[in-house]
């Protein structure tokens, strides 16, 4: 099983982005924003994302962060060393970005064929627990333009969102994190009694926040954990994986968060040239 996989480097921010269909004002700069509510909006259930770089970026995943895809959506990524190139240097073939939990593995008809631990839902849904993300795992390889395909026919708005594009390569400790992660599921809503005496509350918004500890980092780990904390703070979103490629895609799905650092602790030296460090990445 791989360890988990920090994203902390979003090459997509760089690069210059286009895409098959837009509706109205909700173009492909929005891919480059992390409010939820700035989507890229196609015209239909497929859309085509083109990313180029003046220069080659090392890639190693994509991923489509709060999309109204289903677990029937499928993204075919494409890479080209040069973007004049007719034969890519990548071709993921298609493949399911939202996969569905493996069959067979919940008692026949107790819940629907496809589901997955994503509530489905457009953008309006996004603030309260709906919302996909879309990922793509493959080995890394030096690129100038990415072609991404999208198509996505059973979304119930009839038409494909997408709030955030994710590219890059990512870092991964050579010991995996501690047992004992742990996954709050955040609301902000608030329950108030009425003078009547009944129960009532205010909606508010809810969001993931998942808590590990590194305790068992290697001297380069801790070098990069260092660099990784300081580019990024407390202020720069981050994709985080705790279970990538897990034979299990909900609890790959449950544990990966596009989010932002909650803490900056300090990384420990319990004992020779062994480090530790918490880590808690709350979702946008």
């Amino acid at each position: 099983m791989p360890n988990l996989r920090i994203l902390h480097d979003n090459a997509a921010d760089r690069a210059a982005l286009t895409a098959s269909s837009q509706a109205g004002a909700l173009g492909p700069a929005n891919l480059q924003r992390d409010g939820k509510s700035t989507v890229l909006r196609a015209t239909g259930t497929v859309q085509t994302i083109t990313a180029t770089w003046p220069t080659q970026e090392s890639i190693a995943c994509v991923a489509l962060i709060f999309t109204n895809m289903t677990s029937s959506a499928r993204m075919q990524v494409r890479g080209y060393a040069q973007p004049g190139d007719s034969v890519p240097v990548l071709d993921t073939g298609n493949v399911f970005p939202c996969r569905a939990a493996v069959h067979g593995s919940f008692p026949w008809g107790a819940l629907p064929l496809g589901w997955n631990a994503y509530q489905a839902g457009g953008v309006n849904t996004w603030s309260r627990g709906g919302g996909a993300d879309g990922v793509a795992w493959f080995a890394p390889v030096r690129v100038r333009k990415l072609v991404i395909e999208v198509s996505a026919p059973q979304c119930p708005e009839g038409y494909l969102e997408i709030s955030r594009l994710v590219a890059g390569n990512h870092w991964s400790p050579e010991s995996n994190a501690d047992y004992g992660a742990q996954l709050l599921v955040q609301d902000s809503s608030e329950d108030y009694r009425t003078a009547a005496g009944d129960l009532k509350t205010a909606r508010g918004s809810t969001s993931d926040k998942l808590s590990i500890n590194l305790s068992h980092l290697t001297p380069m780990d801790r070098a990069r954990l260092m660099r990784i904390l300081r580019e990024n703070g407390k202020g720069k979103a981050m994709l985080f994986s705790l279970f990538p490629e897990n034979a299990d895609p909900l609890l790959e799905q449950d544990h990966m968060l596009y989010g932002k650092a909650s803490n900056i602790d300090a990384v420990a030296t319990p004992y020779f040239e062994t480090y530790s460090a918490p880590l808690q990445i709350e979702g946008i």
